[in-house]
Formats: C-alpha cells, sequence, structure tokens
C-alpha cells in the first residue's frame, strides 16, 4: 500500500523542540476602525505550516517574510498588517484545520460617554470532548503514546464511520457502527508495545481489513473508511503540531479599560499569553471593555444644573420675602 493513509501523528512527541512564537497587536480606534498586526517568529517550516494562519484574504493587507540574519537559530520573521474597517470580522480557514478565530467590535454611546467593547472568540480545537486521554497528556506534558494514542484512533474511526453513514438514519447502521468501534475499543486494549502502533502506522488499510473482517464488510469499506479517518486525522495532527506555538496578543483600547479578563496590563495595553492548553476545549474568549467620558458635556451639563439650581433657590426665596 501507498504511504498516504499512514497515522502521521502516530509517534509525535507532545514536548517538541522547535517552537514558534506568534505575536498579534490590535489597536482599537474611536473611529471604528481597527489596526491589526501578526508577526510569527520560527522555523520556516512550523511558520509556513497549517496549525496557524495569518489572514490573506484581504487584498489591501501587507504579508511579507524574512530570514533574520542576526538570529543564530536561522529563524524566519512572518509578518501581516492591515486595517479593517467592519466592526466584526472572521478568520476561518477555508480548510477547516487551520485555528479559526473572530473579533468583533462595538461602540455604546450615552450622554456623558461612550464605552467600547472587545471580543477575540478563538475556536477551541474540542480535545477535552472528544479525547480525555490526550487532554491529559498534554496538560502532565505526558508524551506517551501508548496512553493516549489507543483512545484517538478509536475516536477516529468512530468520526469516520459517522462521516460514511450520516446519510443513513437506520437504527441498524448506528447498531453496526458502534459494534465496530467496540471491536476496535477491544482490539486497541490488547496493544502494548509501540511495534504493535508502528504495524498499525504502515499498515492502516490491511489493519482496517483485518479488523472487520467479522463483520462481512464489502471490500472497499476498510479504504473508504481510511479515508474519511483522514480528515480528521489532519485536524488532530494540526492541533497537536500547535503544542510548541506561544501567542502573545496586545491589544490597545480607546479610553480607560474598566473590564478585561486579560493576563496582564501594562500602562494602557492589554495582554493575554497563552498556548494549546487554552484551546483544549470549544472556546477561548478574550475580551475587553473600555470607556471615553465626554467632559465637555458632563461639565455644561454641571453647569446647566448649577444655574437651574441657583435659578430656582432665586425663586424660593423671593417666595419667602
Amino acid at each position: 500500500m501507498t504511504t498516504q493513509f499512514k497515522i502521521h501523528f502516530l509517534l509525535l512527541i507532545l514536548v517538541l523542540f522547535s517552537c514558534v512564537e506568534h505575536r498579534i497587536f490590535i489597536q482599537l480606534h474611536p473611529d471604528g476602525q481597527t489596526y491589526f498586526k501578526f508577526e510569527s517568529r520560527g522555523d520556516s517550516t512550523d511558520i509556513f505550516d497549517q496549525d496557524f494562519v495569518h489572514p490573506h484574504n484581504f487584498p489591501d493587507w501587507v504579508n511579507n517574510s524574512k530570514l533574520l540574519d542576526d538570529d543564530e537559530k536561522n529563524n524566519w520573521l512572518f509578518v501581516t498588517e492591515g486595517i479593517h474597517r467592519d466592526s466584526a470580522i472572521l478568520f476561518f480557514p477555508d480548510d477547516e484545520i487551520s485555528l479559526g478565530y473572530s473579533f468583533s467590535r462595538s461602540a455604546t454611546k450615552t450622554w456623558f460617554s461612550t464605552e467600547y467593547t472587545f471580543l477575540l472568540d478563538i475556536k477551541g480545537r474540542k480535545i477535552k470532548e472528544d479525547y480525555p486521554k490526550l487532554y491529559e497528556a498534554i496538560l502532565s506534558e505526558n508524551p506517551d503514546s501508548l496512553y493516549w494514542l489507543p483512545e484517538a484512533l478509536t475516536v477516529l474511526m468512530e468520526k469516520g464511520l459517522n462521516d460514511l453513514s450520516q446519510d443513513s438514519l437506520s437504527n441498524n447502521q448506528s447498531i453496526l457502527n458502534q459494534r465496530l468501534v467496540n471491536h476496535l475499543r477491544n482490539s486497541f486494549a490488547r496493544i502494548s508495545t509501540l511495534d504493535d502502533l508502528k504495524k498499525i502506522q504502515e499498515n492502516r488499510i490491511d489493519f482496517l481489513k483485518e479488523l472487520l473482517k467479522p463483520f462481512n464488510i464489502d471490500s472497499e469499506f476498510p479504504r473508504k473508511l481510511a479515508l474519511a479517518m483522514e480528515t480528521h486525522e489532519k485536524l488532530l495532527k494540526s492541533t497537536i503540531d500547535l503544542n510548541d506555538d506561544s501567542f502573545i496578543l496586545k491589544v490597545l483600547m480607546p479610553g480607560q479599560t474598566v473590564v478585561t479578563n486579560a493576563t496582564e496590563t501594562n500602562v494602557d495595553t492589554l495582554i493575554w499569553k497563552f498556548g494549546l492548553d487554552s484551546l483544549l476545549t470549544q472556546h477561548y474568549f478574550l475580551n475587553a471593555k473600555s470607556v471615553i467620558y465626554t467632559t465637555e458635556r458632563f461639565q455644561k451639563t454641571l453647569i446647566s444644573v448649577g444655574i437651574l439650581f441657583l435659578f430656582l433657590m432665586g425663586i424660593l426665596i423671593k417666595r419667602r420675602l
């Protein structure tokens, strides 16, 4: 067989030696415009992979990359920047594999102030929900493939089966899918060495053929299932690749910040620092709220109230006289 269906992430170690640092700067202007700047620094193979992608569908934005000559590690710097004039923007790649995120801002005016809100919603990778053992491995920094990989392969097979039978709502199909998943789970329970996992890596279709023999499955079904599993596998691999990425987001809000979940603040700049451990559920929200007080209107209101008060006091005094 070809290597097309190999389990590419099989022996991938979660604690990697290379790393990529992503720096994102966002400045919200009072006039409704927003300035974005993305910087990614690291090895070229990591910067230009598909785990995190800079915005690329805005024709008036500028991006450039260069090799850092003064860097002993031969790192690259990739920069993308531009101004967006809408209150919302979606960064969801077409392949649905790269990290997706959405930005929104709003402004609410009152007589005395204007309140600004900022929200960045990063689409989580759902590792905690779909791959509990991998979730534990990431948080504990335990890269033992024998611990989390059998469960991951079982989940991938279940997702592949669901994709193949998504047009069928029959109860029989659901029962068959569950039997196949349980059979795979029991098979993996007997795996005790990395050599056993390597055999599956090198011969996935043959492994599925042998595994599904008792179920009288069509001869082409193992190949179709391997293809269906591959899409979910790419997403999982992209998630694991994020383990060596770090993110620093800096946001400059109009006026004075009154509410935020930023990890730290430097004068008027809000800062979030996070990595894969923050992206393991369905969403990761970064938000802030700021306010600009309209001092001129406030002063005019105070003067008007003061004049009215003096006028009323004058009337009251005259009546008493």
